[in-house]
């Protein structure tokens, strides 16, 4: 008997039609594999979106192109004014922010009663580098100006409304390896009269902000650490300018090591975020694989006949395939949009209780395009490999045996 070939248009039409004629267990089928994909979609979105939240927080765009310079010993690796020559000579480095942070106890003028402080004297490239900006007022651009924080208003009493522009006294602490001269002890430089230029509403700790000039006239020829500004973001760049410095003697942290780290923690979280929705569509495979089973059992003098007819082994062995695939793409396609759109949905929802809060509004989903296209097409593959046995299994069937098949 002459086999016939059946077109793939004819056999998407058959397939469409036997899962049609048992629509409620195809539908439950399908919901099946779409709370699969769903899951893993919803949950690795959350994986990603707590991870960019994460990084947000910790840098900006800015921050990658940046190198936290220090010394391991500030009497043998020196960093002064010719060291910052040196480096600004390297043609990756764009700009090179100096500071020093110190000790010190600030005082109103009228009053003997001190309170002890943080000082950070730092040149303009610092303070841009930085990102130091005052919550009202100015940063200090001269010798006799300096910004503080609301906690330092804390603790002289002193009120956030009418400071700017107020004298207050400043005694500064200058350690020794901060000072001209190796065997110079640590020295006070006291009471130095200097006007509110500037403040920060930051309450946590007392920070005083100078311009490093003021220091320099009086003892100091030292910095604490460096803030490096690379010209290009890329890793070639970042690892050549950390190897420059790095010959110096300096130590180098860069704020993408730690993004690094994050990544991979978030990276393993995904993961067993992921193992949780891969048991729900583990769970849908089988499902599959049971309903098409089934359905073959059903069909098994259907098949009989279709191969007594004429009917090609490979073309019922598509039959079946197409029937899995059906599910697969179905199935990946509606837990693509269902995974996606509720995870912007409580998006939406944070959004709209943080705007009614006044706080910061922040995205806990985000899922990148190409992971939720692979989930999706994921799905496809599974579909098929579930496929796979029942239509081997229809193409074995014997004919004779079953038209006989009660």
């Amino acid at each position: 008997m002459t086999k016939m070939r059946m077109k793939n248009k004819v056999l998407f039409l058959l397939s469409y039609r036997s899962l049609w004629s048992h629509r409620l267990r195809a539908i439950l089928t399908i919901t099946g594999v779409t709370i699969g994909i769903a899951s893993i979609i919803f949950l690795v979105s959350l994986g990603y979106g707590l991870e960019q939240l994460v990084t947000n927080q910790i840098a900006n765009f800015s921050a990658f192109t940046i190198i936290e310079t220090s010394s391991s010993n500030a009497r043998i690796v020196k960093m002064d004014q010719e060291a910052i020559q040196k480096i600004s000579e390297f043609p990756k480095i764009q700009s090179v922010g100096r500071v020093a942070n110190l000790a010190g106890r600030i005082k109103k003028v009228e009053s003997d009663s001190t309170a002890e402080t943080v000082i950070i004297a730092g040149d303009a490239n610092y303070w841009k580098l930085a990102e130091i900006k005052p919550d009202d007022g100015n940063l200090p651009k001269e010798k006799n100006e300096m910004m503080i924080n609301k906690s330092v208003l804390n603790l002289i009493n002193e009120n956030s409304n009418d400071v700017i522009g107020k004298t207050l006294k400043l005694s500064a602490i200058i350690p020794a390896e901060l000072r001209q001269g190796e065997e110079q002890a640590t020295t006070t430089v006291e009471d130095i009269e200097l006007k509110v230029s500037g403040l920060s509403n930051d309450e946590q700790s007392p920070i005083v902000y100078l311009d490093d000039n003021l220091l320099l006239d009086n003892g100091m020829d030292k910095y604490s650490s460096f803030k490096v500004q690379v010209a290009e973001k890329d890793s070639k760049s970042i690892a050549e300018t950390r190897a420059f410095l790095d010959n110096f003697g300096y130590k180098t942290d860069y704020i993408g090591d730690t993004i690094s780290e994050i990544n991979q923690v978030f990276s393993l979280f995904r993961v067993i975020l992921a193992a949780f929705g891969l048991i729900a569509l583990v769970v849908a495979a089988l499902g599959t694989f049971n309903t098409l089973t089934i359905s073959l059992l059903e069909r098994t003098r259907e098949v009989g006949l279709m191969k007594a007819l004429g009917m090609r082994n490979r073309d019922i062995y598509k039959l079946f395939l197409v029937e899995s695939l059906i599910i697969g793409i179905f199935g990946g396609i509606i837990g693509l949009f269902v995974g996606v759109i509720l995870g912007q949905v409580i998006n939406l929802v944070v959004r709209l209780l943080a705007v009614k809060s006044q706080v910061e509004t922040i995205s806990l989903f985000s899922t990148p395009w190409l992971f939720a296209v692979g989930v999706a097409s994921f799905s496809i593959i599974v579909g098929f490999l579930t496929g796979l046995y029942p239509a081997k299994r229809a193409v074995k069937i014997n004919a004779l045996d079953a038209l006989k098949y009660e």
